[in-house]
């Protein structure tokens, strides 16, 4: 697989679908079929993913500052250690998995992240994580991961869980 950027120059080829451990900014990935691809430690910050689909990706320890993943998919990927302070994610999927498993979202940074529309249905998220200035998790259908464990002592009562 070969990856370009923006201005239509080779940034990244993989015999693979994984491009660890790289630095690919600007690429250009808009629309493509990206499921299960791994990106782990990898610096992709300006790039843009939209409607991308990332489904099952791996995107641990990465960076995609100022990235656009307007209505990308992302569900089922592991996201750990991940930045995405100031992307734009309008849209984009971290919600229920197919296999309706929840998106657990560890030390992520959203600082400054658009998050107009994103579907975080049934996602997990740990103390770790950074949200923008006013947003309000919950709302979003997002549980941290101490609720969740308070949820399982009560027997799977979330709507109980104070916040």
């Amino acid at each position: 697989m070969t990856i370009h950027d923006k201005d239509g120059n080779v940034v990244a080829i993989s015999d693979s679908r994984i491009f660890d451990n790289m630095v690919i900014h600007n690429a250009l990935l808009s629309g493509l079929e990206l499921e299960g691809i791994s990106f782990d430690g990898s610096d992709l910050q300006g790039s843009d993913f939209t409607d991308a689909d990332l489904y099952g990706a791996n995107l641990a320890d990465s960076n995609f500052d100022s990235c656009i993943f307007v209505r990308a998919d992302l569900r089922d990927s592991f996201i750990y250690n991940v930045s995405f302070a100031n992307a734009d994610l309008t849209g984009a999927r971290f919600s229920l998995s197919n296999m309706k498993e929840r998106m657990r979202l560890h030390k992520v940074n959203f600082t400054n992240a658009k998050l107009d529309g994103t579907d975080f249905t049934g996602a997990i998220y740990d103390a770790m994580t950074i949200f923008p200035e006013g947003f309000i998790a919950e709302d979003l259908g997002l549980t941290s991961e101490e609720a969740e464990g308070e949820a399982e002592t009560l027997g799977g009562q979330i709507s109980s869980v104070p916040r």
